[in-house]
């Protein structure tokens, strides 16, 4: 970690040395704004249609400050866009924003990791070791006021095992006027959505609520995707510094996924149902507080969440499970404003706690034997970050924080306690009004699991935490009508958990997890727009170029390669492209077209010939009509009829996860 600070003292030391004062940043705008009028509807509709416009990344903040104005890779996904896009799939719009992977997390393709944590309002909304890029739908979809994804493990505001990030999904607020929406959808598939919300404000009090529902067959026989859902949110403003909201969320949802096919089942029946992946009947309840209080000179807050899930499901690495999940979260923390800076500081509770009955494997039904056990989680954080505009372009970011994380387990009668400190520096420049440049130098944390740790065949107590040691540098700024946000990042995980094959005496296989070896995750994320002011069309462009390697990795899994270093993780692709054009012809009509691209990669971590993959690119068209106070939508998904999404290999056999192909789909709302 030395050369890593050592680097990072350098880099920041030059900066200092090299430009000329010129006006601060603070005294500016956002720099994305000056290109779109406040007057020109046309212009301010299509400005939308992005990851940089002002639209999106108004009220985006973290700590009190502007997330574009501090030294970490973070984008928005505004409401504008999220309801144009509408999406099933949070990949819809993950696509567009640059380090997403193939695989549950951002920038890093590991499946069996819970690198990348979703959040609501700020708040783990789970356990903050179970989360994916994918989890953010376990919150009301219809009920978002903005997505804001940020790389890394860059802020101590935030869990430290983030090492790819934190997706946090911002709920709604009540509006000024009272407002009502209905809206139907129907398409391929037997695609039925409906939806009811209404909102408003009455003297002190605002309110939100939203109903609606979502019936998914999709192009595989026996799948099955349907969700219900219901949001209420209350906020209370006592007085003109105290504000008190309420949040009650219910969410019913009956998933059934298959299994991966091949080749040639593709070719012969591309709807057969194959084996099962998984399938899961959810229930799941989430109720938070949140209190803020502005005070002289800052502001405290705090927040309290219990959500609880009630899970029936299988899937085909285990028997199916009856499982009771509670948590609950509370997170405490005052800002305190400075003359040239702020301080924040504040603590973080998670308590989990999960009852779950498993069965025999084929015993769907759950009418034979079964184990209950009890697995309990406690994280307890404590965290500090100080702010200080040190010149009047340079911004300096201090943080640190310290995670203590309690493991227990019925099943195996054991416990296990992890506990680690990690700092994180931030730096800002303010180039010139147009130009901002930073740099992060970060840790991580994350601890092993508790069947990792004390399964009694296959568990390994000498298990280490995994560490890791980010650096990051980024640009992002405005040339005309030219906007761009680049960043070039590298990540070394050591201790790096992996699950691998053995023998055991009597010459059976069983999987174990070991400290296999340490691997780099380097890469260079993008994100460029071109918005001419005077124009009723624009285009966009995300780039992804990774470099993900194993520097040392000797393995165990029978009848593989044993020395895997230098060798590139799986699904791990080189390039991924993402262009989007919009179009309004009329102030009425918007017109996009979008295409994703990826470069091949290997399905195994041999990185054999016979698992190279390249995925087909697809093509999204969407068309929406505004009309008074109806909206209408025609949208095409996977024009390409892309079917084959992701590959493994293994066992000499190459076996695909499959998406719906080709889907029109079409739907109107009406505003009040």
């Amino acid at each position: 970690m030395s050369i890593i600070y050592y680097k990072a003292s350098l880099i920041g030391l030059a900066i200092s040395c090299v430009f000329a004062a010129q006006p601060s940043y603070s005294q500016q705008q956002n720099t994305y704004s000056d290109n779109f009028s406040p007057d020109d509807a046309q212009s301010r509709k299509i400005e939308t249609i992005t990851v940089l416009g002002q639209s999106n990344t108004e009220g985006a903040t973290l700590g009190g400050q502007d997330l574009k104005s501090l030294p970490v890779n973070t984008h928005v996904v505004g409401k504008v866009e999220i309801e144009r896009l509408r999406f099933v799939d949070p990949d819809e719009f993950l696509d567009r924003i640059p380090g997403e992977t193939q695989v549950r997390n951002l920038r890093i393709p590991d499946g069996g990791k819970g690198y990348t944590i979703p959040m609501l309002d700020g708040v783990p909304l789970e356990n903050p070791y179970e989360g994916a890029t994918q989890r953010l739908d376990r919150t009301n979809t219809f009920d978002i006021e903005r997505v804001e994804i940020i790389k890394g493990p860059a802020s101590a505001l935030y869990p430290n095992n983030a090492f790819g990030g934190v997706v946090n999904v911002v709920t709604r607020d009540a509006p000024l006027k009272p407002e009502t929406k209905v809206s139907f959808e129907g398409g391929d598939f037997n695609r039925i959505r409906a939806g009811l919300s209404t909102g408003g404000t009455k003297g002190k009090l605002g309110y939100f609520f939203d109903a609606n529902t979502r019936k998914l067959e999709g192009l595989r026989d026996e799948s099955v995707n349907d969700r219900d859902q219901v949001s209420t949110k209350l906020i209370f403003n006592v007085n003109d510094y105290t504000t008190v909201a309420a949040r009650a969320e219910y969410i019913e949802e009956e998933r059934v996924e298959r299994g991966d096919l091949t080749a040639e089942q593709i070719d012969q029946d591309r709807t057969q149902a194959g084996s099962l992946s998984s399938s899961t009947d959810l229930e799941q309840t989430t109720l938070s507080v949140t209190f803020e209080h502005m005070l002289e000179s800052g502001q405290l807050d705090l927040d309290i969440v219990r959500r609880e899930k009630d899970t029936i499901g299988a899937s085909r690495f285990r028997g199916p499970q009856d499982e009771n999940d509670i948590g609950i979260t509370a997170k405490l923390s005052y800002r305190h404003d400075l003359d040239h800076g702020s301080v924040i500081g504040g603590f973080d509770r998670y308590d989990g706690k999960q009852d779950t009955r498993q069965y025999e494997r084929n015993d769907l039904a759950l009418s034979g034997p079964f184990v209950a056990f009890q697995n309990e989680l406690e994280i307890n954080a404590y965290f500090a970050q100080y702010q200080l505009d040190a010149t009047e372009r340079l911004r300096l970011t201090l943080g640190a924080r310290y995670e203590n994380i309690q493991l227990a387990s019925s099943l195996y009668g054991m416990n296990a306690d992890f506990s680690d400190i990690a700092p994180k520096l931030g730096v800002t420049y303010q180039l010139n009004v147009d130009h901002l440049l930073w740099l992060g130098v970060s840790e991580g944390f994350y601890a092993p699991d508790v069947t990792d740790l004390f399964d009694l065949e296959e568990g390994n107590p000498n298990l280490k935490p995994e560490e890791a040691q980010n650096i990051e540098v980024g640009l992002r700024g405005s040339v005309g009508a030219w906007h761009y946000d680049t960043s070039l990042y590298r990540n070394e995980i050591t201790n790096y958990l992996v699950t691998q094959e053995f023998f055991n005496v009597n010459g059976d296989e069983f999987e174990r997890t070991t400290n296999a070896g340490m691997v780099t995750i380097k890469g260079v994320e993008s994100v460029v727009e071109y918005a001419p002011a005077d124009s009723n069309w624009r285009v966009g462009l995300t780039h992804t170029f990774t470099r993900n390697k194993y520097d040392s990795f000797v393995q165990s899994t029978p009848g593989a390669e044993d020395d895997l270093s230098g060798k590139v993780l799986r699904r791990s692709p080189d390039h991924h492209f993402n262009i989007r054009f919009a179009w309004l012809p009329t102030e009425q009509l918007t017109v996009e077209l979008e295409g994703d691209y990826y470069s091949h990669y290997f399905a195994d971590n041999e990185n054999s010939v016979e698992s190279r993959f390249t995925r087909g690119e697809r093509i999204h068209l969407r068309v929406d009509y505004q009309l008074d106070q109806w909206r209408f939508w025609l949208h095409g998904i996977n024009l390409t009829d892309t079917l084959e999404d992701r590959a493994t290999f293994s066992r000499g056999t190459m076996q695909f996860r499959t998406v719906d192909g080709r889907t029109f789909y079409a739907g109107l709302s009406y505003h009040i």
